[in-house]
């Protein structure tokens, strides 16, 4: 009863990937200083904060400050 069974062929498999790239510590690590010196760069210090500034304001009428400003 060969003729009803299915002929079945595998195909090929498929290629090795590709093997990965030399790491450039010098340039990974110039781009790692980068990313932090941006990063610094763009934190504010605590007069810049909309919490300080609400504190600030807090000798002059009296009250705490809420969450929502008021």
């Amino acid at each position: 009863m060969s003729f009803l069974t299915p002929k079945v062929t595998v195909p090929p498999p498929p290629p090795p990937p590709e093997p990965p790239a030399k790491v450039d510590y010098a340039r990974a690590e110039a781009m790692a200083a980068e990313a932090t010196a941006a990063a610094t760069g763009r934190r504010k210090g605590r007069g810049g904060t909309i919490v300080a500034g609400a504190l600030g304001d807090t000798k002059e009428t009296g009250q705490t400050p809420t969450l929502l400003g008021g």
